[in-house]
């Protein structure tokens, strides 16, 4: 905004500054005008008031006496009724006779000629001449008697009189110039000051003849706007007039108005600032803090909440801000309770997909594991201490489950049953699952080690693993449902871990031929035979578990069932 002002402040100025100097221009070439006209006036009265005195009879008769002191009173009279400041008498063969300047001199030249030549083709003319460092306006008349028998002059000097009278009437300063190069002092008469009137002359004489006739001159600081014409030019010497205006004293109204708008600029540029401390407080202040309020929020940190006490638009925005918190917050909430009551994966899969009735075919390694005699553990103890015991071996088994990327599907009891190939399958679901169970014996060792000084009796559990396709998907009700698995695949599972309890197999983990077809890793196996799970007509090939015949290294966990869901 104080940008604009001051744009608009210069370009008023210069506009200004430009209209004022045409105007100036436009009055000193109509001042010009007028003033040549003045003079031109004055030259017919000056000329009128000499025809009627020379038609005196008495002057004629003075005149005729060829006598020269008479001659010269009856000038020195004319001059004095006339007001004229010379006059002079000159004889038809152009040499001046009698002159009221020099009353002695007789038969003198003078610088005229062609006031001379044009008063003989008209019968009067006028001129301006240089006599004695003076300069003079004069008109030359005949003297009839009846023919010319002599020519009167009669004059009037260019003064600084005469001047100011003038710039009265064309309200601009005045300056004439002899523009010969033979007068000592070319500056003829001026209104301006003796130093603003040399000014003026060094900067005329710099002006070539050739260039425009309006010119500016700086003096002290000051501007005039000036323009050149031409008064007379005769006889070897031209006289200007030049017709000059302050521009400072035309402006002078535009300086009061410039100074309006320069206290204008400066109040409107203090009340942008306190609307802009202002802005800052209602709406730059607010903004900054939304944003940092997102930033929060894109750090996870969704209890954050923007404190604006505005009633306007900000003031909305920030409520809604602090509603969509508290709604990623709750949702944050859910997700966490979510991720805890069934498996990440399951939960990442059922918001990707959506929560609907119904599965799809998918071949997946089943794992069932459950405790041995834990009906017998259980005998005589607190319920709270039981629940402690299952939390324990409940969290140290479901870690490797994961951590090998199976998918806890349910906790029957004591009894864990997980997926590996659903919902995110793998080429090596079969080696994760065999690795898992190995790992599950193995921990067992150091979990009994911790449940002794409880009072318990050391666990011991039977894993049964089985591959086939079942069907993967949400089953139950559309108020209630389950990620789960169905088929004769996970039957069979079931059936294998129950047939660890067999002493005469001696061992704990039982898998199928079809996961160890799966697989490709190396174990250490023993096969159990063939058995006939309830329901299935074919008997299953199945085998002992016993270890690795070379250690095996962790295998990653499957993409996607990391992380936020």
């Amino acid at each position: 905004m104080g940008l604009v002002q001051l744009v608009t402040v210069v370009f008023i100025d210069t506009v200004m500054t430009d209209n004022a100097k045409a105007q100036i221009y436009e009055n000193l070439a109509v001042g010009g005008n007028v003033f040549v006209e003045l003079m031109s006036r004055r030259a017919r009265q000056l000329a009128q008031m000499t025809h009627v005195l020379s038609m005196d009879f008495a002057f004629k008769n003075a005149i005729a006496t060829s006598d020269h002191e008479t001659i010269i009173s009856v000038l020195e009279n004319l001059k004095n009724r006339i007001n004229a400041h010379v006059v002079m008498l000159i004889s038809l063969e152009r040499s001046v006779t009698a002159n009221t300047m020099h009353t002695e001199s007789i038969n003198d030249t003078i610088q005229m000629a062609a006031a001379l030549t044009e008063a003989e083709r008209h019968g009067e003319a006028s001129a301006i001449v240089t006599m004695d460092g003076k300069t003079y306006q004069i008109t030359i008349v005949p003297l009839l008697a009846p023919d010319p028998i002599a020519w009167l002059c009669t004059g009037f000097e260019v003064d600084n009189r005469l001047l100011s009278e003038l710039k009265k009437l064309i309200l601009a300063d005045v300056t004439i110039i002899n523009m010969s190069n033979t007068v000592r002092k070319p500056i003829v008469a001026s209104t301006l000051p003796l130093h603003a009137s040399d000014t003026l002359l060094k900067s005329l004489l710099g002006v070539n003849a050739k260039e425009a006739d309006t010119f500016e001159v700086n003096y002290k600081n000051e501007i005039y706007v000036s323009a050149k014409t031409t008064l007379y030019k005769a006889d070897g010497q031209t006289i200007v007039t030049v017709l000059q205006r302050s521009l400072n004293d035309v402006l002078k109204p535009f300086y009061k108005l410039r100074k309006i708008l320069y206290s204008f600029f400066i109040l409107t540029l203090l009340l942008s600032i306190l609307v802009s401390f202002r802005m800052a407080r209602t709406v730059t202040r607010p903004v900054s803090t939304l944003v940092e309020g997102v930033r929060e929020i894109a750090k996870g940190i969704y209890n954050h909440r923007v404190e604006i006490a505005q009633k306007d638009e900000i003031g909305e925005l920030a409520e809604a801000f602090n509603v969509m918190s508290i709604g990623l917050e709750e949702k944050e909430l859910v997700s966490d309770l979510l991720g805890k009551v069934i498996s990440a994966p399951i939960a990442h899969e059922l918001l990707k997909k959506g929560v609907a009735l119904g599965g799809e075919q998918r071949q997946v390694t089943i794992l069932f594991a459950d405790i041995r005699d834990f009906t017998t553990i259980s005998e005589n103890r607190p319920p709270k201490q039981i629940l402690t015991l299952l939390n324990m071996y409940i969290t140290k088994m479901s870690a490797i489950i994961e951590r090998y990327g199976g998918v806890i599907d349910k906790y029957i009891g004591d009894a864990i049953m997980a997926l590996y190939g659903a919902p995110i399958s793998s080429p090596d679901d079969a080696d994760r699952a065999l690795n898992s169970a190995l790992d599950m014996v193995e921990a067992l060792t150091g979990l009994n080690i911790e449940i002794e000084p409880m009072g318990f009796a050391p666990l011991n559990i039977g894993i049964g693993i089985n591959t086939d396709i079942v069907l993967a998907g949400n089953m139950g009700s559309k108020s209630r449902l389950n990620y789960t698995v169905i088929g004769d695949g996970v039957n069979v599972a079931s059936r294998l871990e129950t047939l660890t309890k067999t002493a005469e197999f001696n061992t704990k983990i039982i898998v199928s031929s079809s996961t160890l077809d799966k697989s490709s890793g190396q174990y250490l196996t023993r096969p159990l035979g063939h058995v006939a799970v309830k329901g299935k007509s074919d008997k299953v090939t199945i085998y002992a578990l016993d270890g690795h015949t070379i250690p095996a290294a962790l295998p990653p966990a499957p993409q996607g069932n990391q992380g936020r869901y």
